[in-house]
């Protein structure tokens, strides 16, 4: 594939803090798949309170939808010129599943492309129907424990602080004051909800993994030396403990035997973040 700026794919992410490191999972999902397809694209970093109007501008719809069945619009997005539809300039999406399935169908489905270097391998290991029940079990295990405890303590541009927090309350219905978020950290409630996401992840994900370092297995799904989407998966939810989860060197290095630090350091082949230009204007 050509290099040139008419064929680089468009990876739309969410940009909060300019300083920080980005953390929103699901974008992290399509980073990870992006980097091991090895198919050239450039980051348009987004606001968090332009996301609904820049799915919009795409005449993309919201993609989820909240508990109360009102639109959930959300990252990430990408366009890309290769083989587009008919009548279209390029292919655009806006469901991380949908590009981890287009990325597999037009980068890796060469018959010269290796199980190990498929995003869904041919090996009947890293089957779509298994790939997209796991995703919607992660997403769900993630949701329930590691969101509460994180999402307060995402780092904002100053500039837009309140814009933006704005736009997250926006997508809780029922939520006022953005001190509603929080789980105060010392509290006993917190201590549960770490112990109650400790056990979730060693009893309920933990077995998927490889139970020790030196036990011969790779540190990815099964066991398996090179990873496949369902690692990624997992990988996005890392990078947002990462960025907001004040446990997460807790989590990272000791939660269940530290294999979660190891999947994460693993990952880090395929963690190559785009330059932070680009930057839609945010909505002050």
């Amino acid at each position: 594939m050509s290099s040139s700026t008419e064929s680089i794919v468009s990876f739309y992410d969410i940009i909060l803090d300019p300083a920080a490191y980005p953390g929103s999972p699901n974008p992290w999902k399509t980073r990870y798949a992006l980097n091991f397809a090895k198919v050239p694209y450039r980051t348009t970093w987004v606001p968090l309170n332009a996301v609904a109007e820049t799915r919009k501008s795409l005449q993309l719809p919201a993609n989820r939808k909240h508990m109360d069945g009102s639109d959930f619009p959300t990252l990430p997005i990408i366009r890309d010129p290769r083989s587009p539809p008919a009548g279209s300039k390029e292919v655009v999406l806006g469901d991380t599943f949908d590009i981890a399935l287009h990325l597999q169908k037009t980068y890796l489905s060469s018959p010269s492309t290796s199980s190990s270097q498929q995003l869904f391998p041919a090996d009947g290991s890293g089957t779509v129907a298994l790939h997209r029940a796991f995703n919607k079990f992660a997403d769900e295990l993630f949701s329930q424990y590691g969101a509460p405890l994180a999402g307060c303590y995402m780092p904002f541009d100053p500039r837009t602080e309140e814009a933006d927090k704005k736009a997250m309350m926006d997508r809780f219905p029922g939520k006022t004051k953005w001190e509603e978020f929080e789980i105060p950290r010392g509290s006993d409630v917190r201590k549960k909800f770490l112990e109650d996401f400790e056990e979730a992840l060693d009893t309920k994900l933990g077995p998927c993994f490889a139970a020790a370092a030196d036990d011969g297995k790779g540190p990815f799904m099964d066991g398996r030396k090179t990873p496949m989407y369902a690692d990624f998966i997992i990988g996005g939810w890392l990078q947002m403990m990462r960025g907001c989860l004040p446990e997460w060197e807790e989590l990272r290095d000791k939660w269940s035997g530290g294999k979660w630090g190891r999947l994460f350091d693993a990952l880090e082949e395929w963690a190559r973040v785009d330059g932070r230009d680009g930057v839609v204007p945010a909505r002050r």
